[in-house]
């Protein structure tokens, strides 16, 4: 499970509690929602039902943390203290949800009256102030499940494999480093739109069927059209030639390219590999691997797992991860 921390103040204003004190159709007050992390596309927020959230709790200010998820099948697990500080109140909520893109915690912190009694320091100063404190955790199997979903897709609407090495080239790719690479029109043109504009005809490249490619040598070129004709024939990647074939494939406007070697990445993220694919995440401004380091890095400090060469890190890239750990403070007034 990947972890990530929950420290949250919310303030309430009286008048907005008071006005829902008699309330018999449900209504509550709710936060502003906050994005897990820059990789999850989970969202939690929390309510309050000053006077009830149904029938049987009537009577009662309920309080309730809250997530919805953009992500079929995933589990998801609670394990934070909610807390009224002026009032001595507290409670611990752990529990975990299976499969569910909605779900919420929580219980009553007091009666209506109670929670409208000075002497009971619920509200202070014509402040309700709520805490929360803890974990929200996600089996995480994005990177995973886009990298199906690529090949899903791939092999249903465009796959060339069976068209790489058998002859009938028609267009010649000279490389940087003077070498000559056979390929076919129709798979460039299918797969990049620059190219695709190149190979018009009555262009120059159309008419001489050959292109010169000046910044970019053989082996980057024959990995990337690799990748136009099918996924499989290009394995192996090192952190560094995708560095090159994700430039290549942004070059040319390769979406093919692109997504295979940041998924390609991203599944192979490890504590040994962090600081070179972080780098060359800020390198491409790939920005799904960049949140999935995000999300990785969040888990390391988390459980104290020690990272190589993380000094050497981008300085912004450790600042954003940062920001995951300060305390919010949001008011509703």
């Amino acid at each position: 499970m990947n972890e990530y921390p929950v420290n949250l103040e919310w303030t309430v204003a009286k008048e907005r509690l008071w006005a829902l004190k008699e309330s018999i159709n449900n209504e509550y007050l709710q936060s502003e929602k906050f994005t897990l992390a820059p990789a999850s596309r989970v969202k939690y927020y929390f309510r309050i039902y000053p006077n009830g959230d149904c029938d049987e709790r009537r009577g009662f200010t309920v309080l309730f943390l809250e997530y919805t998820s953009l992500v079929d099948g995933e589990n998801f697990e609670v394990d934070c203290a909610f807390s009224i500080k002026s009032a001595n109140w507290n409670h611990k909520c752990k529990c975990v949800f299976e499969s569910d893109p909605y779900g919420y915690i929580g219980r009553e912190c007091c009666t209506v009256n109670e929670l409208f009694d000075s002497r009971k320091k619920f509200i202070v100063d014509g402040k309700f102030i709520f805490n929360v404190e803890g974990t929200l955790k996600i089996v995480n199997y994005e990177s995973e499940k886009q990298m199906e979903l690529f090949k899903t897709n791939w092999n249903n609407n465009m796959n060339f494999c069976n068209l790489w090495n058998i002859g009938f080239e028609d267009f010649t790719i000279v490389t940087a480093d003077g070498k000559e690479l056979k390929v076919h029109k129709c798979v460039l043109a299918a797969q990049s739109p620059v190219f695709a504009a190149m190979l018009k005809p009555h262009t120059k490249e159309a008419l001489e069927n050959k292109v010169e490619i000046t910044d970019f040598a053989f082996d980057i070129v024959e990995k990337s059209v690799e990748l136009c004709y099918n996924y499989e024939l290009a394995s192996g990647i090192s952190i560094e030639d995708a560095n090159r074939i994700y430039a290549f494939g942004d070059k040319y406007d390769i979406r093919n390219v692109r997504d295979y070697v940041e998924l390609s990445l991203m599944n192979e993220l490890t504590v040994m590999n962090f600081c070179e694919t972080v780098n060359a995440a800020i390198s491409m401004n790939a920005m799904k691997l960049k949140n999935m380091c995000i999300d990785f890095l969040i888990n390391c400090i988390l459980k104290k797992t020690d990272v190589p060469k993380i000094e050497e890190i981008d300085a912004e890239f450790i600042s954003e991860v940062q920001r995951n750990f300060v305390f919010h403070s949001i008011e509703t007034l």
